[in-house]
């Protein structure tokens, strides 16, 4: 398995790739930011919507614990060519609190609360490089819960087991 732990290139792009009924965290607005080949870097430390998030909980946008936040970008916003790991993005998030099972609450870059890993993964990370033969779609925009964090919903009257 190959070391998921790049470099980031960034802190995100600057195309959006968002859907009107799913939370997408990982974005928020930054100010000062620089653009080099579609992709967000430098600025402002917090973006708007989490310097918002941090006055409204009464914390010192200058002093409150952070951590660097990283999450693998999908293809529709950086390609990766096939035997390559993701691009990654990294975000410093503020800390809220510190969770059982080495987890982490943190105020998103979209200035929401967001459980990720103390390992300051979003979500795990992919570490195998992508085949020839592989035909997936790449939506890993989600949370430490992963697809096991969504409700699971049942047609039948039957409870769910």
């Amino acid at each position: 398995m190959a070391d998921p732990n790049l470099p980031p290139i960034g802190r995100q792009p600057s195309v959006r790739q968002v859907a009107p009924s799913i939370r997408t965290p990982w974005y928020g607005n930054i100010v000062r930011y620089d653009d080099r080949d579609g992709i967000q870097s430098g600025g402002e430390r917090w973006t708007t919507q989490q310097a918002a998030a941090i006055l409204q909980r009464g914390l010192d946008p200058l002093t409150c614990e952070a951590m660097e936040v990283r999450r693998q970008a999908v293809n529709a916003e950086v390609w990766s060519p096939v035997g390559s790991l993701p691009a990654v993005f990294a975000f410093d998030c503020p800390i809220i609190k510190r969770m059982a099972g080495g987890k982490v609450k943190v105020i998103a870059p979209d200035g929401q609360p967001k459980i990720v890993f103390a390992n300051g993964w979003g979500h795990h990370p992919i570490r195998r490089p992508s085949q020839p033969e592989d035909g997936f779609s790449q939506a890993r925009i989600l949370g430490a819960g992963g697809s096991g964090a969504r409700p699971v919903f049942s047609t039948t009257r039957r409870p769910i087991r």
